[in-house]
């Protein structure tokens, strides 16, 4: 009976401290966002994520400005919660086909890359100007 009591206190303290370091981790991720939506009054912020079964997932965030020239590239990437986003300046001021081909070949982790790709897509989905619904005459009924 003592062997079930201490492996039920063993796993109430491990999902404890999961509890408190996600809590640690999703603060970084709200910080890095707020961080960088402050630092820019204008421009496209896209969020990208790369979520693996095994290994290390990634996440970044990548910051359009009105011409669709890339203003920073932050990432995040690691299989724990000590893992901070991480910025890569040698990305700012590249256009988009810039920001791509450089990400093929700037031999970033595959996680990273894939993320970084979904952001940049993000970003530029909402640089596009959003046109009205097609108009659409209402059927008037037949008296």
């Amino acid at each position: 009976m003592d062997y079930v009591r201490g492996a039920l206190l063993a796993l109430a303290v491990f999902w404890a401290l999961q509890v408190v370091a996600s809590w640690f981790q999703m603060r970084r991720y709200g910080d890095a966002l707020r961080q960088a939506a402050r630092r820019w009054d204008n421009g496209f912020l896209g969020v990208g994520a790369c979520k693996v079964r095994f290994g290390r997932g990634a996440i970044a965030i990548v910051v359009l400005d009105d011409a669709l020239r890339v203003r920073e590239f932050l990432s995040m990437s690691g299989a724990t919660v000590f893992s901070r986003f991480r910025s890569h300046p040698g990305f700012s001021g590249l256009s988009i086909e810039e920001f791509s081909m450089r990400l093929s070949g700037a031999g970033l982790r595959r996680s990273i890359v894939i993320a970084a790709a979904d952001a940049l897509e993000r970003a530029q989905r909402t640089a596009q100007p959003q046109s009205p619904p097609p108009y659409r005459p209402v059927p008037s009924a037949a008296v």
